[in-house]
């Protein structure tokens, strides 16, 4: 793939695994990794990414070395995130959008930056947030905020997610909505999730959205009423993490460019695994918004 790249690095991905995987791929790009940019959480990363970019030769491949909130960070810092071709060496603690790019190791991560093959994929906007993989609201939302608290301890994301659903089960009460989208308009007095899968996986695995394709040009939305009961509760999630969720009565799916929902009160979210709060959303898509390296398709 001919060309400049920028580099961008989180090093506390992974519990320090984005450090050795930062040195493994500058070293197969002919790149001094000293060179790469750290991600922050203030507007000084956007002008450094900017610059970098800016700076570097054209065409502009971005390699993101993270998890998915690493490279959720880039595409909200770049100015025009269309013009470049993203990469990704995930080294997270989940690594579910490279799953749906069918990136699953390092080394396929690597083939697909330094080879010829790309692929466009959707993108999301959720309050003027992009994203790239999933948005979660409610449940998903505390049950996000709590795996953090979680994984700051040193948990791996998965089991972390899992230990977070446990405690969310028994915490979470459900809340009224509005939603209004092309597919669906109306009130839920119960709802105790609204998921947003451009992506079929988050939370290290759960098969959330087991229909999105991410570049169909939808997003695939699960809106689940209340199940009262920790053990209904529970034998829900399971059903999530496999994908086997959809029959459920009490989910109800929408195919969606567009969902306009407003809550009863302020709600946990969580965006790409980011963490955040709402009281109302507006979410929007913009088909084929993003330009990724991927591996040589399979025969």
């Amino acid at each position: 793939m001919p060309g400049g790249f920028v580099v961008v690095a989180n090093p506390y991905a992974g519990v320090g695994r984005a450090a050795a995987a930062l040195r493994t791929a500058c070293a197969r790009l002919g790149v001094d990794p000293a060179d790469a940019i750290e991600t922050s959480h203030d507007g000084a990363f956007a002008d450094r990414l900017q610059r970098a970019v800016a700076a570097a030769e054209k065409p502009v491949t971005v390699l993101c070395v993270g998890g998915d909130g690493t490279l959720s960070m880039v595409v909200n810092a770049l100015a025009s995130p269309q013009d470049v071709t993203l990469a990704i060496v995930p080294a997270g603690s989940g690594n579910d959008f490279g799953l749906a790019l069918g990136i699953r190791t390092l080394p396929q991560a690597l083939d697909a930056v330094a080879g010829p093959y790309t692929q466009s994929v959707d993108l999301g906007a959720i309050n003027g947030r992009r994203f790239i993989n999933c948005v979660g609201m409610g449940l998903d939302g505390e049950i996000a905020r709590t795996a953090a608290l979680i994984r700051a301890r040193g948990l791996a994301r998965g089991l972390s997610y899992y230990v977070a659903a446990l405690l969310g089960l028994w915490r979470v009460r459900p809340v009224g909505a509005h939603i209004e989208s092309a597919a669906f308009t109306g009130r839920m007095e119960d709802l105790l999730m609204l998921t947003v899968g451009n992506g079929p996986w988050y939370g290290g695995g759960y098969r959330g959205a087991p229909k999105a394709q991410l570049n169909d040009g939808l997003l695939d939305c699960y809106a689940f009423a209340d199940l009262p009961g920790g053990m209904r509760r529970l034998e829900l999630m399971q059903l999530i993490r496999r994908g086997k969720h959809l029959a459920h009565p009490v989910v109800t799916s929408l195919l969606t460019q567009t969902l306009d929902v407003n809550f009863d009160r302020e709600i946990a979210m969580h965006v790409d695994g980011e963490l955040t709060a709402a009281s109302s959303a507006h979410i929007s898509l913009l088909p084929r918004g993003l330009v990724f390296a991927v591996p040589a398709p399979t025969l």
